[in-house]
């Protein structure tokens, strides 16, 4: 098998969502490109440059106090790692901010989305794999460690009000702490990585894409 190199965001809606789908994306290099929308690329940007060189006070959350950066935005990969078997993999993703505690550091990802604790769950191997990228870098990354907290920032939207006669979004804003939990991810990727060596699975009926795939091919 080719080496493999897995994205931290790939895990949530790739593996755990549609298991024919992910084995063409990283077996058979099999993609559909679809175009992100412009307005989540221009929320992704007026949030880092608001919570850029913020205290973590303005999370209003159970976190030590510390200085949030938000302006790393070169891709990370880690260095060569291996699964429970002994198999080599990498990680690489971009992070949307980490925090600065002065001796150690917290890496904290921007989701817009609905305030539903389950979120934590969704999350949850993408912000482990930010942190094993950053305290294991490759010769080229950016090295941060220790890493001791990670979580999840959601944004949702809550009702639209006039500010000097101009509408204005208020968001309603909420913290998520995420457990470090190292060993749950690389039982994890070794799982993957056994579901991956093993015979292509049949079409997902309930997968829209599934059904593009038998209609043309």
């Amino acid at each position: 098998m080719k080496d493999l190199i897995f994205s931290p965001s790939e895990f949530a809606f790739g593996y755990s969502a549609c298991k024919r789908c992910y084995y063409d994306l990283k077996i058979d290099n099999l993609r559909v490109s679809t175009p992100f929308p412009s307005i989540f690329s221009k929320l992704d940007r007026l949030q880092k440059e608001f919570y850029h060189e913020k205290s973590t006070d303005i999370l209003n959350a159970n976190i030590e106090p510390g200085k949030i950066k938000t302006d790393y935005a070169k891709l990370q990969k880690s260095e060569i790692l291996k699964d429970k078997k002994n198999r080599s993999f990498s990680l690489r993703g971009k992070i949307d901010a980490y925090v600065d505690h002065d001796g150690f550091f917290s890496i904290i990802d921007f989701k817009v989305t609905d305030i539903d604790e389950q979120k934590i769950e969704l999350y949850k191997t993408q912000l482990l794999s930010y942190a094993v990228m950053f305290e294991k870098p490759n010769e080229k990354g950016l090295k941060l460690s220790p890493i001791k907290n990670l979580g999840i920032f959601c944004f949702e939207p809550n009702k639209i009000q006039s500010i000097d006669n101009n509408p204005s979004f208020d968001m309603k804003t909420q913290y998520y702490p995420i457990q470090r939990d190292d060993e749950y991810l690389l039982n994890f990727i070794t799982e993957i990585i056994d579901f991956l060596e093993g015979p292509k699975p049949d079409f997902d009926k309930n997968c829209a894409l599934c059904n593009l795939k038998k209609s043309k091919f």
